[in-house]
């Protein structure tokens, strides 16, 4: 069973890269062709246990004619903070928060998370004042709910049975009726037993992502009182995100990983609330960091690498960051890249001489 999504293939023949060989580039050699990836298992995969795999990464160097790359290294060798998130969040960015980490701007303010989703840039940074935000209002209140009442979750969970009539059950409940204690074990339970993590209403708001049949514990104990007590004192609001980016204030740094532009066609896999994510909310986006830009913010936002989000913000600094997509399966899609912007120069990987910044 392959990961990846479909994306376009340039004209140009590639060589085939090992696991290591990830790397990113400067927007000039993105024409240039797609980092490819191997296939990986064979079986459905427990999505923790492919992030842990993931967090040892062994470094090297990959090579490709007038393209900038550069090996992923050890998460241990570039790590600021000792947590990761509880939850598996479609397009999360857990096996690359080192990496946005490491591309983050000497900022002396908050940090700032709108899209927070698994929050898994914050877990990384650990940073000592936080904002995380997001409009999926069931995502806020289970990131509250860990936040004060971790124990109390959990023993919902251990009372919670992986199977498919109970999640079926779960799934369909109105969560009006539910206290927050519940909705946020709901949550958990949802994305741990759901088809591949996803998070996906319809348009009346009801969750309807397919049982996984995954045979999993629902949390490690240890990655989810750490991330409780990360929590402590960082302050968690359902919001819009232009409401946390005309927040910021200068000399702070807010990570933006919104619903990505499609690839090819407007997927649904964008629907985290009932309220779609387009492309006018892209435009509102663009127009959100820039005010922010202009009032001393640093601003850093992934996105996916269509000629649109290249439209759409023209007027940041960008770079390529190879990745791997666990929504789509199939094989010939397995090699796949994002963009990362900024509204700040990030010196070369490479170091003095380096001709081109890269994200490795």
């Amino acid at each position: 069973m392959c990961e990846a999504r479909d994306v376009d293939q340039a004209d140009v023949a590639l060589p085939t890269l090992h696991a290591a060989d990830v790397g990113a580039v400067k927007l000039s050699s993105i024409r240039q062709g797609l980092l490819r990836q191997p296939c990986c298992l064979s079986k459905r995969p427990d999505p923790d246990a492919e992030l842990d795999q993931d967090r040892t990464i062994i470094h090297e160097t990959g090579t490709l004619p007038g393209v900038t790359t550069m090996g992923l290294q050890t998460m241990s060798s570039i790590r600021y903070g000792d947590g990761r998130s509880f939850l598996k969040w479609a397009g999360g960015k857990t096996r690359y928060a080192d990496q946005l980490v490491s591309i983050a701007p000497k900022f002396d303010g908050r940090y700032f998370e709108p899209f927070m989703g698994s929050a898994a840039v914050f877990f990384e940074l650990a940073p000592a004042k936080a904002s995380l935000s997001d409009a999926n209002r069931e995502l806020v209140v289970c990131f509250k709910q860990v936040a004060e009442n971790p124990e109390k979750v959990l023993a919902l969970l251990d009372e919670m049975p992986n199977t498919r009539e109970f999640y079926n059950q779960e799934r369909a409940r109105d969560v009006a009726g539910m206290s927050d204690l519940e909705r946020a074990a709901r949550v958990i339970y949802l994305n741990k037993t759901g088809f591949r993590g996803l998070w996906r209403v319809n348009r009346k708001g009801g969750f309807n992502v397919p049982y996984g049949e995954y045979d999993r514990p629902y949390y490690n104990r240890s990655v989810f009182m750490a991330a409780s007590r990360a929590l402590q004192g960082v302050e968690i609001q359902h919001r819009d995100f232009t409401a946390a980016l005309a927040e910021a204030k200068a000399g702070d740094w807010v990570y933006l990983d919104p619903p990505y532009i499609p690839l090819g066609g407007w997927s649904d896999f964008k629907r985290y609330t009932a309220e779609q994510f387009g492309e006018e909310d892209q435009h509102r986006l663009a127009v959100a960091m820039r005010e922010a830009g202009s009032r001393g913010v640093f601003v850093t936002m992934t996105n996916s690498a269509t000629p649109l989000t290249e439209e759409i913000f023209a007027e940041f600094n960008v770079m390529r960051m190879a990745t791997r997509r666990d929504i789509n399966l199939q094989a010939k899609s397995r090699g796949s890249w994002d963009l990362v912007f900024t509204n700040y120069e990030i010196p070369s990987v490479g170091g003095e001489g380096a001709e081109e910044p890269a994200l490795f």
